[in-house]
């Protein structure tokens, strides 16, 4: 194969692999433009439908003060008037001026007072549970699904009716029809939406037509977006989960779009790009081709030249060239055929210039070895000390020697090159080490820049002011042993008397503690705003940690409720360290253990309830290991007795509770000295004020 050929092939090639890289770079750029399109697109319509749901929601929730206040609705529900209860609810609803689409009012038990609509054996509109939670004084919106084929978007709020022995709380469902929310929606992204139950069974929509021709298989559990083929017609379908007013997944938001004309222009496009790539890659491969063919003609007759310079052949040989560097080659090829008659003249002349070269060479070698480590340098020296002894004896006679001369210097380079080679490449190896040491400073550096700013994210998800309670004074803290620790506290308002309070200490100790810890304090608060009993909202959250609990981490909890009012403490210990109760006269106790193991362990595990009455002037302390297990320079712990000595005479100083762990954070401070930290240290005093309990 000629090397034009060989050339014109590697090029092309070359072509084809930078293409295929081009359409792989292209594709990924088109694939993460698309992810975040789509991304942005369904975060908009969740919002929008989020906002449409909580209008209707707040326009519902008008209906609530007049209803709650009004008394001849309640004695007519309490009294189980079902024409009484209706008319009370029109007199109302006529006043307000609104008119929702279901109207019903149950007691807790399930039963129905009154209801508006007209289905046979239509039911209630909330399951039990949900009856129970609003009876219970809390208010629920959002959207429902009453029945197979309707959506509904509720405001359910509880009404008491006094019947004479006891205050019964009954429950007023108010609900709207969620296919208006829903046209409202279509309209507004001009594009057919739908509602599907959680099965994936379309419930209402705004085009049904399309949806049964489309006939679309949806992820019934995440958002998505894909496109479907019908016909000639190109639709694009976007899903978006949406909730029900007990945070459930009531099912998806669907919506359909034509997007025929620009899918087809975008594949025209595509196409046009591709069909244009392939065709300048051909013509450039054919162009270099037809390049290299005219460039190496002249190299061909060089060849010719120097095939007739074998045979002796005296023609000029040198043809017909172009102007470029081959053609140049080739008149060089044609000169030295003729310079060959002359060669022998010169020969005398060159000897005489070999010598010079060799002790130029030889002054070289030496000033090069002068660059070389002491022992490289030595031995190169001495060698050339002792070829120029033997020179000297030897004389120029011999032109045999003199071919053994350049020999030697030939072997003195290829030594002083492994040598040189060798030194360079200790060289390199140090620049390379240096290298990796700044690389790896600059990534410690970022590493303890990225974990200053998760010690500060993790410090700001702890409480740092307190509310100023009529019967309380709260305080707490937190200092990580490392950049960021594994301990939490949480102090939060539960109804108007109670608040929540916990402290916890996740194992381990870095990152994967920490955000264990983050995930549990989220879980712990958002589960104490509707589970008011410590022991099942404590069994709740285990359950949550422990079924997706891969790296085998666990928590100890102190969790409790306290009235301030009445001074009632509720609370579970799993597996943390008891609390310290201080009374008012400075003697103190720990509080008993419920027995409950460490959350996050295993799943499905009870838990037990513990209550005592906090009198005034008590001090509930609650703290984790890192303060009874900090230890001195001595390696001697804190302890717990040391910490009831403390804390009873800081009791007697009658000060503030902030003044009270002030003092027992200074006497622990004190005690460790200049002794590293070993582990978190987090506590949360609660004090009741006498007289006010």
């Amino acid at each position: 194969m000629l090397l034009r050929t060989r050339i014109s092939l590697i090029f092309l090639v070359g072509l084809v692999i930078l293409a295929l890289g081009l359409l792989w770079a292209a594709d990924l750029r088109e694939r993460e433009s698309q992810a975040r399109f789509t991304e942005v697109a369904l975060t908009g319509q969740e919002a929008l439908w989020q906002q449409l749901v909580g209008r209707e929601s707040a326009r519902l929730a008008e209906l609530q003060a007049p209803l709650q206040s009004d008394r001849r609705l309640a004695m007519a529900a309490a009294e189980g008037t079902r024409s009484e209860t209706g008319l009370a609810l029109r007199a109302v609803l006529r006043q307000s001026g609104l008119a929702p689409d279901v109207v019903e009012v149950a007691a807790a038990d399930g039963s129905v007072v009154h209801s508006n609509r007209m289905e046979v054996n239509a039911g209630r509109v909330l399951d039990l549970t949900s009856l129970a939670e609003v009876a219970a004084g809390t208010t629920l919106s959002g959207l429902w699904q009453d029945r197979s084929d309707r959506f509904l978007v509720v405001h359910a709020f509880p009404l008491s009716a006094d019947t004479g022995d006891e205050e019964e709380s009954l429950v007023v469902t108010l609900g709207s029809n969620a296919e208006n929310l829903l046209q409202s929606f279509s309209r507004t992204l001009e594009a057919p939406a739908y509602l599907v139950n959680p099965r994936g069974r379309m419930v209402i929509g705004s085009d049904a037509e399309l949806w049964d021709r489309l006939e679309p298989e949806l992820p019934l559990r995440q958002a998505s977006m894909e496109t479907l083929p019908a016909g000639n017609s190109l639709y694009s379908l976007s899903s978006v989960p949406v909730e029900d007013l007990n945070e459930g997944q009531a099912g998806l938001l669907v919506t359909l779009r034509d997007a025929t004309a620009p899918l087809s222009r975008l594949r025209s496009i595509e196409l046009m790009t591709l069909l244009g790539g392939l065709a300048f890659l051909l013509l450039t491969a054919l162009g270099m081709h037809l390049y290299l063919r005219s460039s190496f003609r002249p190299l061909e007759q060089s060849i010719d030249t120097l095939n007739a310079l074998a045979r002796q052949d005296q023609r000029d040989g040198q043809g017909q060239a172009g102007g470029d560097e081959i053609h140049r080659i080739g008149i060089a090829i044609g000169q030295l055929r003729r310079s060959l008659q002359s060669l022998s003249d010169l020969r005398l002349q060159r000897e005489r210039q070999r010598r010079r070269q060799e002790r130029l060479i030889r002054t070289r070698l030496q000033e090069l070895a002068g660059a070389l480590d002491s022992d490289s340098r030595n031995e190169i020296m001495e060698i050339l000390e002792n070829a120029d002894q033997a020179q000297d004896t030897k004389g120029l006679a011999d032109s045999a020697a003199q071919d053994h001369d350049l020999v030697f210097l030939a072997n003195v380079l290829q030594l002083l090159s492994r040598r040189v080679t060798e030194q360079h490449q200790r060289l390199n190896d140090l620049i390379a080490e240096l290298r990796d040491a700044l690389i790896t400073k600059t990534k410690l550096a970022g590493i303890q820049q990225e974990l200053d700013i998760a010690r500060r994210v993790q410090l700001a998800l702890v409480p740092t002011d307190f509310p100023k309670l009529p019967g309380a004074e709260v305080q707490g803290g937190m200092t990580p042993a490392k950049e960021v620790g594994g301990d939490f506290f949480d102090f939060f308002q539960i109804t108007e008397d109670s608040y929540a309070l916990m402290v916890g200490d996740v194992s381990g100790k870095g990152v994967p503690a920490a955000l264990f810890m983050a995930i549990s304090r989220t879980l712990l608060r958002a589960t104490a705003r509707y589970e008011r009993d410590p022991a099942r909202c404590v069994k709740s959250v285990n359950d949550l940690l422990a079924s997706e609990n891969e790296q085998m981490l666990f928590v100890t909890l102190f969790y409790a409720i306290i009235n301030i009012r009445t001074g009632r403490l509720d609370y579970v210990n799993a597996g943390h360290n008891p609390p310290l109760l201080v009374d008012d006269a400075g003697k103190s106790r720990y509080l008993p253990s419920t027995g409950d193991m460490a959350l996050a362990v295993m799943d499905d595990v009870g838990f037990t309830n513990e209550s005592l009455e906090v009198q005034p002037g008590e001090t509930l302390l609650v703290f984790t290991d890192g303060i009874t297990e900090a230890f001195n320079s001595e390696n001697e712990a804190y302890g717990e007795d040391r910490l009831q000595v403390v804390a009873e005479r800081l009791q007697k100083a009658d000060g503030s509770v902030a003044d009270w762990v002030g003092g027992l954070m200074a006497d622990l401070e004190d005690f460790v000295g200049e002794a590293e930290q070993s582990d978190d240290i987090t506590y949360l005093a609660i004090r009741t004020r006498s007289g006010e309990v």
